[in-house]
């Protein structure tokens, strides 16, 4: 895996940053989305091969991401000093998959890194969960709430200084100034024959919410949120066109931890890496730091250095593996099909109709815009460009501009300093 040029000039640069600091960083990795399945249920067959085309998660090359990424922060200068991992951790809540991935936590553990989960919504309670074998699936065991607190009993449960009774949230400390609060808000009670991609938080959770921050603000302490839903929108009309990957009741909710004095809060599920930030009528920020899949394009986690009034957070990716060296093309050419074809169904449920050359340039311009959402830091590429062009002479007739459209909300994505 190489290290970008990037990387080193924000080595470089780093100091200039935090000059002034009165205090040493709490030195932060965050991962999401691993969407792990152990070894133990795949052997690399057509299955498995039909599944990440089908899907885009590569979850055959899993186990071997997560290798590369605990081998980073163990064995480089980013080792951190706790890592947060905000859900969604296996495929389908395959038990063996859970306890597979907590054991290749250990060794980071070990080496004094404190390690924090929350489920999402694949997790807990997931129905039918299935193993791969050559052409063929089999049934095999899920994860019930108990089960997921004890295989992940070192991973902030029992270190957890409170837990809400209703959920499987709990509070922690992460140093002397700083809290986190992490959030279950997956609906895996209300699983029947299906899961539920939508995120809730309940009122008897809110109030314990609220408890935990008005504690922190009453003793001075700084409070890190995690999440597996997003709490602010990272892209415009997500809450028309993705509401599921917003927590519901999100626009109050931003509102009152940002009143409360939450700061920021790391995120999952939407498979993108986005930073957005919110702002109060109080004045008050909240910053929704969103991390990407680790199991497709781009294949993203973060190292954060927080400080009381700053938090530097930088972005690094997997390029490749020596079991798939083309392993970010093919991640990114299913996904650039899959974003095609769920544009044409959105167009289909929103009964639009339209002649079939108007109707191949917005899937092709909505694919292009979903890619570049995942990676962050949208920029207008000369395709993306050409697609926007054409689609100015149509939207035009309506009398309409979509140069109108916010590529990215303020602030970057993957390389930036967010001020408190």
């Amino acid at each position: 895996m190489k290290i970008r040029i990037i990387y080193i000039a924000l080595i470089l640069l780093l100091p200039l940053a935090v000059q002034g600091q009165a205090t040493e960083p709490l030195k932060i990795g965050v991962i999401s989305d691993t969407h792990y399945l152990s070894e133990k249920l795949m052997d690399g067959g057509y299955a498995v091969e039909d599944y990440m085309y089908a899907s885009g998660r590569m979850i055959q090359y899993t186990p071997a991401i997560l290798d590369s990424v605990m081998h980073f922060y163990l064995h480089s200068n980013w080792k951190p000093d706790v890592l947060l991992i905000c859900g969604d951790i296996t495929k389908d809540g395959e038990r063996q998959s859970h306890i597979d991935f907590a054991k290749k936590l250990k060794p980071l553990q070990e080496a004094g890194t404190k390690v924090f989960v929350i489920p999402g919504n694949h997790d807990i309670n997931v129905p039918d969960p299935i193993g791969y074998v050559g052409n063929r699936t089999y049934q095999t065991e899920n994860t019930s709430p108990e089960e997921f607190v004890h295989i992940y009993n070192r991973c902030g449960y029992a270190d957890a200084f409170d837990r809400d009774t209703a959920s499987l949230s709990y509070a922690a400390v992460l140093d002397e100034h700083t809290w986190l609060v992490a959030i279950d808000a997956a609906q895996y009670k209300r699983y029947t024959n299906r899961t539920l991609s939508e995120g809730r938080i309940s009122q008897e959770t809110e109030k314990w919410i609220v408890n935990i921050l008005d504690e922190a603000k009453s003793k001075n302490i700084s409070v890190i949120g995690m999440m597996h839903w997003g709490i602010t929108e990272h892209f415009m009309y997500q809450s028309a066109l993705m509401k599921n990957y917003l927590v519901d009741d999100y626009g109050r909710l931003r509102q009152l931890f940002a009143d409360k004095g939450m700061r920021v809060i790391f995120t999952g599920h939407c498979h993108a890496n986005d930073i957005t930030t919110y702002l109060s009528p109080e004045g008050n920020k909240l910053h929704d730091v969103e991390t990407a899949s680790l199991s497709s394009y781009p294949f993203a986690y973060r190292f954060v250095y927080y400080y009381p009034d700053q938090a530097n957070v930088m972005t690094f990716n997997i390029n490749s593996l020596p079991e798939n060296l083309r392993l970010v093309d093919e991640s990114k050419g299913n996904l650039l099909r899959i974003g095609k074809q769920l544009a044409k169904n959105k167009l289909k449920a929103l009964y639009m109709t339209s002649p079939k050359e108007t109707e191949d340039i917005l899937t092709e311009f909505a694919a292009q815009l979903f890619i570049l959402h995942m990676a962050g830091d949208e920029t207008i590429t000369p395709e993306l460009q050409s697609l926007a062009d054409d689609l100015n002479k149509i939207n035009n007739q309506m009398g309409g501009d979509i140069s109108d459209f916010e590529l990215d909300f303020f602030p970057s994505d993957n390389n930036t300093v967010i001020q408190f």
